[in-house]
Parts: C-alpha cells; sequence; structure tokens
C-alpha cells in the first residue's frame, strides 16, 4: 500500500463506498496475487464464503477502471459498456449483486435458485485443480428457494436507484421434488420477471438428477412452449435464455439448435460445467464426480459455441461461458459467436481485478484487428469464411 492524491474507492461503515479526491491509502496494483497463496490453503468452499463475505462487507477495494468505447457490447435489446459478465454459481443467493457490479461486470446471474429450499450434496462438494485452474463442484443447487430469494432480490430492487441496477439475471433450477418440471420454472419465471432482465432456464446441470433428460427434444420443445406461452402472459418481459451443456454430441447440438430456433426463445448460454475429466487433468480430484469448469473445459465449450452460431445461423443471440480467464479467451469466444461472454472459475485463480484485465487485453485485440465494436467481431470466424 502507498499514500496516493489519485481517486480511489475504500472502506466506509461496512455500507458505501465512499469516492474521495483527498490524500487516501491506494491499492496502485492488482494485490491478489499476494493473497492466493494463503487462499489456496482454505477448504474450496470455505474460502469462496469467506469471499462473498468481504464482497458483503465492502472488504474488497475494486478496482480502478478505463473502460475503451470500442467495447460497448448489444444482447437482444440490451446494451453494456463492455461484454464480460458474471456467471450464475457464483452469487447463489443474490446477497451481492451491486458488490459485483462494482468489480467491473456489465451484467450480473444470480442463482441458480430452486422452488423450494434444499441443502445440496453432503460436504466436501468442491475441489480446485490449481496447476489447470480448473474447479469440480458436486453442489446439486444448494438454495435458499424461490421465496426467500425472492426477497433478497427485492431489498436489491428496492435499495438501487434505476440507474444504478445494471443488467441483472436470475439462473433457475427445477430442483428437486418437482413432478412438473416446466411448471417450477414458470413459476420462477413469473416471481422475478419484474427484477430482473433476464430469465434462464437451466436444463443441463451435471450435478441434478435427470437435469439433462430436459434436453431431449420432444421434452425441450414442450418446456420452451410453455414458457413462451407464460412469458406472453407478463406485464414486463426479461429476455427469456436457455442454458445448454457442454457435452453435447453433434446429433444433440442439431436437435438443440431446432428447438430453439422453433420456439422463438431470446437466446442461450454456451455452456455449462462439464461431466468429462480430459487426459490432461492431472489430479487425485479428478476422480470426483460433478462438474468440471475452468481452463481444461474452454476448447469443448468454445467449439461447441461455433457449432449453435453455425447451426442457428447466427439468429439466436449467444452468450459464451466456459474457461474464459483472459482477454484473448474473451475474444474467441466472441469470433465463434457469442455477443456476451461469462466468468466464474477465474474469479478463484485471477482475483477480484479479472474483469480489468480482461477488458485491457479485449480491447487491444479488437483494435488490434480493426474492429470499431465488439458487435462487429461477433462470429468473425464465420462471416470471414
Amino acid at each position: 500500500m502507498c499514500i496516493s492524491s489519485a481517486t480511489i474507492y475504500i472502506v466506509a461503515n461496512h455500507k458505501t463506498w465512499l469516492h474521495l479526491e483527498e490524500t487516501v491509502f491506494s491499492l496502485p496494483f492488482d494485490t491478489y496475487p499476494l493473497l492466493k497463496p494463503f487462499i489456496f490453503t482454505l477448504d474450496p468452499e470455505f474460502a469462496h464464503n469467506l469471499a462473498l463475505n468481504c464482497l458483503k462487507n465492502r472488504l474488497i477495494p475494486p478496482p480502478r477502471m478505463r473502460i475503451d468505447p470500442c467495447l460497448k457490447s448489444a444482447f437482444c435489446g440490451l446494451t453494456l459498456n463492455h461484454p464480460i459478465g458474471m456467471a450464475a454459481g457464483f452469487d447463489k443467493q443474490a446477497e451481492i449483486i451491486n458488490e459485483l457490479f462494482e468489480l467491473g461486470f456489465s451484467s450480473i446471474e444470480v442463482g441458480g435458485v430452486t422452488p423450494h429450499p434444499q441443502p445440496g450434496n453432503p460436504k466436501p462438494r468442491m475441489w480446485r485443480i490449481a496447476k489447470a485452474e480448473a474447479l469440480i463442484n458436486r453442489f446439486n443447487f444448494n438454495s435458499i428457494g424461490f421465496e426467500k430469494f425472492l426477497r433478497h432480490m427485492e431489498v436489491w430492487y428496492d435499495e438501487t436507484p434505476h440507474e444504478k441496477r445494471g443488467t441483472v439475471g436470475v439462473n433457475i433450477s427445477r430442483g428437486d421434488n418437482c413432478p412438473d418440471d416446466a411448471q417450477a420454472y414458470i413459476d420462477g419465471l413469473k416471481k422475478f420477471a419484474p427484477f430482473v432482465s433476464f430469465v434462464t432456464i437451466n436444463v443441463s446441470c451435471p450435478n441434478e438428477a435427470c437435469s439433462r433428460e430436459l434436453e431431449e427434444k420432444d421434452k425441450l420443445k414442450a418446456l420452451l412452449d410453455r414458457l413462451k406461452e407464460a412469458h406472453e402472459t407478463l406485464i414486463k418481459k426479461p429476455l427469456l435464455l436457455v442454458k445448454i451443456s457442454a457435452d453435447q454430441t453433434e446429433q444433440q447440438s442439431q436437435t438443440i439448435a431446432e428447438v430453439v430456433l422453433e420456439s422463438g426463445i431470446d437466446g442461450m448460454i454456451v455452456s455449462n460445467t462439464s461431466a468429462m475429466r480430459p487426459a490432461s487433468l492431472d489430479s487425485p480430484h479428478a476422480k470426483e464426480a460433478g462438474g468440471l469448469s475452468g481452463k481444461p473445459i474452454f476448447d469443448l465449450s468454445t467449439k461447441l459455441l461455433g457449432t449453435m452460431y453455425q447451426l442457428t445461423g447466427g439468429k439466436v443471440p449467444l452468450i459464451g461461458c466456459g474457461g474464459v480467464s483472459t482477454g484473448e479467451d474473451a475474444y474467441k469466444k466472441i469470433r465463434e459467436g457469442a455477443s456476451l461472454v461469462q466468468l466464474l472459475t477465474s474469479m478463484v485463480f485471477r482475483g477480484p481485478f479479472v474483469v480489468k484485465h480482461i477488458t485491457e487485453e479485449l480491447a487491444a485485440l479488437l483494435k488490434r484487428d480493426g474492429y470499431e465494436s465488439v458487435t462487429a467481431a461477433v462470429g468473425a470466424n464465420y462471416k470471414k469464411a
């Protein structure tokens, strides 16, 4: 730490970041590499909860960021100042939305949330593979349920001025003990629609019993048809997205693309975690069941992203998710068809300055290749061909 007269953010009363112009303490560089060895001695789930509490109490100073105008992004009528968002799974209970915006994210997806409270799987249920910059988790939606989650959303919405609410989405899962899959999603859609910009229908979690059955053609079509009907009855209509698994065969990808095009759903998130275990995953934890995230699934999820962009003819807006940790990673997702990009695991390995680093690198890459905006680069690998 050093003394500086620069404008910075500091913690005050565990409530609000004060914007000061006077001589104050500052963090002139990213301190996470210094803290990371200690953090990695902690149990991964404990460390995650510690991070949530630190953010909630404003104990993590946000980075000073300058967003280049070339990063301005568009998605289904939404305009964002850059394309890097937080994926579902970090803020599972909708507790730190504004705090994540302060770290620089342009959009936040909270959840996944299930209709009823459920504890998830027994611990331990999360493992780091540090050399691979990967996580394996089998939380199976430890959720506070719709009602308590809704109260969190209402508090955030009421306490945040309209112009500062940002782009927020909610990820919904059917959870356990829900005999009518579609109704569980419909109930969530109706509850959260007034508060969010988009609702994600999660049909792809590898940790949830029978979840991927909903990616089968008839079941997916029936689900999306019922959701679209319910969506039309809403006064405020958030975007309706579907999130698919990274583990798709060519035929499964074709089927999903056909159903999504027929349904008229607003967009897709490609992709969720993977049940696969690459040979390069050299760790005793590799044998643990659950969803793999981070660098090892980057190529898999990015290839699927390009496949879905081609199969839908670029007509369905896509969010690229899976293994993003650098500006180059984000740029590859965009060129494969992503209008927006989400990350999660790289927060663990790169720390709270990760959005700052990615946006700076991404802006340089766009300018290097002559793109004036992110939108101009979306699907560039196929437009050129």
